[in-house]
């Protein structure tokens, strides 16, 4: 195909993509243009049709926006059915009285070939004045004019889509894919951010690994004596050995911290899907006879516990207000931190200090690692046998029932 009919084609391309806009007067100008054969075959290319669709210009219509494969075949199409007689000068003023439809047809055509907007939107216009004198192409069992008549609304009809309203919902759409991928970049930002630091220390380790072979070779080609050598290998060896079994040590460690953590983040995901739980005032109802004779035997003990909470994610802390007041009824102190599952050895020391001046008592949700479970009991034995009380918490009951069987351990320790 020469330049001149590929950019004739493309200019055709772009004009049906402009009136694919509506969809009825498309099908009516490619009526007028293509036989009824013609058009079966480009609409059995274009797929699927869509429902109710059975007229072929139609389902062309239909899904040539999107179809640039079906455009381009149309527009070839339509280069093959060009009019040879000459177009209408003016065609929106010219008398139409005793005009060939060729020449109507031409005039089309050379609105669709042309390369501007301006020419591509007069083609409704002239549609709408040469409707009366065109009929369909050859071989057509009806008239164009009658399907544009029954699928294209009158002018000044309400049209079933805005292009500014779909193209809004369009950028809505590519802005919100856009804010996903923003997220996804910034997760995969930090992720090679790690890779780059782990391969910098194994860049290092393999340094100082090729420094002492080196020296080691070095002591070898030194060394004169065959026992020497030899006493070399085997205290190579015994130092290979004693490494293994640190990075033996080291791997089941990180197994180890990864089922902790992995096991951590289920419960996670299951405590995130308990629905919000409402808890009523206890300033305004009565304690429990169990919890009336519990309180008593702290008041008179004379001591003001103080039993600190740990754990949790957020849904939980937002009771801390409720255990608050529930301490208060109750007659002793208390506080609750929420879980750190990443770095959780760094409370070790904060918790050591706590247990040891501040506080008499520890409740650990089952939210928590099991690593720091384990250090926080052997921190409440050394700070004098404190009691530490696992919580299963399902709801603020559970916890409600937790702080009393410590607050008795409490009492007896102290009796």
């Amino acid at each position: 195909m020469g330049s001149n009919e590929s950019r004739i084609r493309s200019r055709i391309d772009s004009a049906l993509l402009f009136l694919s806009r509506d969809p009825a007067q498309l099908s009516c100008l490619l009526e007028w243009f293509l036989p009824p054969r013609r058009l079966s075959e480009l609409a059995t290319a274009g797929g699927q049709r869509r429902s109710g669709r059975l007229q072929p210009s139609l389902a062309i219509a239909d899904v040539i926006e999107k179809h640039p494969k079906l455009r381009r075949n149309t527009a070839t199409a339509l280069m093959e059915r060009a009019p040879k007689a000459k177009a209408l000068a003016a065609p929106e003023s010219d008398p139409l009285e005793d005009v060939e439809q060729e020449r109507l047809l031409a005039s089309l055509y050379a609105a669709l070939s042309a390369a501007h907007l301006s020419d591509w939107q007069s083609i409704p216009q002239m549609m709408d004045r040469f409707e009366s004198h065109l009929q369909a192409a050859q071989d057509a069992p009806t008239k164009a004019s009658g399907t544009r008549a029954q699928n294209n609304p009158k002018p000044g009809a309400p049209t079933a889509a805005d292009p500014v309203d779909k193209l809004k919902e369009q950028f809505n759409s590519l802005r919100s894919e856009n804010a996903t991928l923003q997220e996804a970049l910034g997760k995969e930002h930090r992720r090679k951010q790690e890779l780059l630091e782990q391969l910098e220390a194994a860049r290092s380790e393999r340094r100082l690994a090729v420094a002492r072979a080196s020296e080691l070779k070095k002591q070898l080609a030194e060394s004169s004596s065959v026992g020497q050598r030899e006493q070399l290998l085997i205290d190579e060896a015994t130092d290979a050995r004693r490494e293994q079994r640190i990075a033996e040590q080291k791997m089941e460690l990180l197994v180890y911290e990864r089922d902790d953590l992995r096991a951590c983040l289920e419960d996670l995901d299951h405590f995130d899907s308990l629905a919000e739980e409402e808890v009523p005032s206890f300033r305004n109802r009565p304690l429990l006879d169990k919890e009336m004779q519990l309180a008593q035997q702290l008041e008179d003990s004379g001591r003001d516990f103080k039993v600190l909470v740990i754990g949790g994610g957020e849904p939980q802390y937002k009771h801390r207000a409720k255990l608050e007041e529930y301490a208060e009824v109750m007659g002793f102190t208390s506080s609750w931190r929420m879980a750190e599952y990443v770095s959780w050895h760094k409370e070790m020391d904060r918790l050591g200090t706590d247990l040891n001046t501040r506080f008499d008592a520890l409740v650990i949700l089952h939210w928590n690692r099991t690593t720091f479970t384990r250090k926080a009991r052997e921190i409440c034995n050394q700070a004098g046998q404190k009691p530490c009380i696992t919580c299963y918490y399902e709801g603020f009951t559970s916890l409600r029932e937790t702080l009393q069987e410590c607050l008795r351990q409490l009492i007896a320790a102290n009796e």
